[in-house]
């Protein structure tokens, strides 16, 4: 492999062994371990290394940290691809079943999202609903269709009985969902997203913050970064944690507490995270990951959330209900809850 000598030559290394892991390559190296990642697009390894270094000079620091070769230069054009070298960090993945790994996955979320404005979009081409709900119509557009094949050809194993379970009250809480949600101030949000130039990470799974040690988290993995409303971010978060939290709102509250304490979070915005929760997106994107072949989803994994979500119903659906007892005091007169 004649790839690691010329990785050597240009990064004055040697490297003592490599392991594959997800889409990166660990090395060790007689200057500590690394992570190696390649990219198709020039544009895109570009990207994230100036995305890493505008963070870090707007005080964001616990993010990756990109090595410069011996010319200065932080991507490695190799074949034809375009490769970048990060310092590994010496952390755990968090775990979402962890209300302590929650708090500190959300004060991290929120000292990234305070960092992440002022990035104006080149051009930003407005297309009458948030990124989101596009997403999310998508997603429910493709669970349809296997609901379709699957009753064709009938269900072939336990997650397609699970499927045909489930079916309707997915499909009903998606719909309405995705009726009310343009009832709800996103446009403004939006708007405002544009306005101030804000990044929204977009992949804020439990694996993307690493928690050392000493108690500090880490915000990884910027390749999904982009332009949008941060409010995406807290409302996949959220529905990821809750789900290993069993729906708990003392959990939710924490993390809300958590990452206000460190970024500003309107009530309204708590109110459209909590309204926009109702969307079944953990049961939707498990499923129609699965069914795409996208990276990182197989059988055993997908059925194993699902089963999850089947077993604690009653507690989402507490949780959902709870708005009352959780915005008693907050002045949304003009608001009404859905459900």
């Amino acid at each position: 492999m004649r790839f690691l000598p010329s990785l050597e030559k240009a990064f004055r290394c040697h490297i003592h062994g490599v392991k594959p892991r997800r889409n990166v390559f660990l090395v060790k190296t007689d200057r500590g371990n690394w992570i190696v990642k390649g990219y198709k697009q020039l544009e895109k390894a570009e990207w994230v290394t100036q995305l890493a270094q505008a963070l870090q000079e707007k005080g964001f620091t616990h993010t990756v940290h990109y090595l410069s070769d011996s010319s200065g230069e932080k991507i490695f054009p190799y074949n034809d691809r375009y490769f970048t070298v990060m310092k590994a960090i010496d952390g755990r993945e968090s775990n979402n079943a962890s209300l302590y790994d929650v708090k500190k996955a959300a004060t991290t979320l929120a000292r990234f999202h305070a960092a992440a404005k002022d990035f104006p979009a080149p051009s930003v081409t407005y297309e009458g609903k948030p990124a989101l709900l596009d997403k999310w119509e998508t997603r429910m557009e493709q669970f349809e269709r296997i609901i379709w094949d699957v009753e064709q050809r009938g269900p072939q194993n336990r997650l397609e009985q699970i499927i045909l379970q489930m079916a309707e009250e997915i499909k009903q809480d998606g719909r309405e969902v995705l009726q009310s949600a343009y009832k709800l101030p996103l446009l403004p949000e939006m708007f405002a997203s544009i306005e101030t130039g804000t990044l929204a990470h977009r992949d804020v799974a439990s694996h993307n913050f690493l928690v050392t040690e000493r108690g500090s988290c880490y915000l990884i993995d910027l390749d999904t970064v982009g332009h949008d409303m941060q409010l995406v971010d807290l409302v996949q978060f959220m529905g990821r944690m809750l789900l290993l939290q069993a729906y708990s709102v003392h959990s939710f509250l924490e993390a809300i507490e958590a990452y206000s304490k460190v970024h500003y979070v309107s009530d309204t915005q708590i109110w459209m995270i909590h309204q926009l929760l109702r969307y079944p997106d953990n049961f939707l994107r498990e499923v129609t990951g699965l069914y795409a072949n996208r990276p990182g989803y197989h059988l055993r994994g997908v059925l194993q959330l699902v089963q999850m979500e089947v077993r604690l119903r009653q507690e989402r659906q507490a949780f959902l209900k709870a708005g009352t007892s959780i915005f008693q005091r907050s002045p949304w007169g003009e608001y009404h809850f859905v459900g």
